[in-house]
């Protein structure tokens, strides 16, 4: 807001073709010598007066100035004193308002802080977890996926889909070694049998079940005796030709021909003789 400055001593006023402030204005007046007595101030003025005379003003120019000053404090016309100390008071406001500001901003600083290490981030003013980061394994070691350069990520990616191939293709060789060796006569396939067995986990009740299935499958093809299997007219010789027949006709193990040609009709009738001839 605009002020005007009053009672300022002017040593000259002079009317020229360029001024260095257009807009300044003087107002003149002209009083007779004895229309200002001091016996007509109020103690309040002439208190004031005395702060004038304080500051060095001589005593026409504090009377002067005592005589010209409205009765608000403040307001649109002051003396230069006063508005020095006025801006001098409102230069410690702005101070102390921007040691505040700074104050708060480093509060705000260490509060992002605090929130970025514990997982969150500040969104219009609201803290949201943040989504936990994705890993890859590079050399035995687990690096975040965002840190890793999008080439040499689909790289990485490649490769451990290859190594994982590689990984389920030993663990079903191992599988196939086991069933081969658990369940060796059991039909299927050694990669079947241990898919079997690995499926039962450590359930030994069935375990035992499927050892003694196996078990009486190789007793059934087990040579006693004179071993009736080269015996053309015996039972166990006419019953393995036919299971091999029935195998190699639907392209299954031999067990699995076994087992089929022994459920109904001549098969069975067959596999009950040979029992008998064991």
């Amino acid at each position: 807001m605009p002020r005007n400055l009053m009672n300022i001593r002017l040593d000259e006023v002079s009317a020229v073709d360029a001024p260095a402030n257009k807009s300044a204005k003087i107002v003149l007046y002209k009083r007779d010598g004895d229309s200002m007595n001091e016996d007509d101030m109020s103690d309040a003025m002439k208190a004031k007066m005395k702060e004038y005379m304080d500051k060095g003003y001589s005593k026409e120019d504090a009377m002067k100035m005592c005589m010209g000053e409205k009765t608000q404090k403040g307001g649109p016309n002051m003396d230069p004193q006063e508005l020095a100390e006025k801006l001098e008071a409102l230069e410690g406001q702005v101070a102390d308002l921007t040691k505040r500001a700074e104050a708060a901003e480093a509060a705000k600083a260490e509060l992002e802080k605090a929130a970025d290490e514990a997982g969150f981030d500040i969104e219009e003013g609201k803290l949201a977890k943040r989504a936990d980061p994705e890993f890859i394994e590079v050399g035995g070691e687990k690096v975040e996926k965002s840190a890793v350069p999008a080439a040499v990520l689909k790289a990485l990616e490649a490769q451990a889909e290859e190594v994982a191939k590689m990984k389920a293709k030993e663990a079903e060789v191992e599988l196939a070694k086991r069933g081969a060796e658990t369940l060796p006569h059991l039909a299927g396939t050694d990669l079947a049998k241990g898919k079997l067995l690995e499926a039962i986990g450590g359930d030994e009740e069935v375990l035992k079940s499927l050892k003694a299935a196996d078990a009486a499958i190789a007793k059934a093809m087990e040579e006693i005796g004179n071993n009736p299997m080269d015996d053309e007219a015996s039972a166990t010789y006419r019953l393995n030709k036919m299971a091999g027949e029935y195998a190699e006709a639907h392209k299954v193990p031999f067990e699995s021909a076994y087992a089929e040609v022994t459920k109904s009709g001549e098969g069975r009738e067959l596999m009950l003789a040979a029992r008998a001839e064991g």
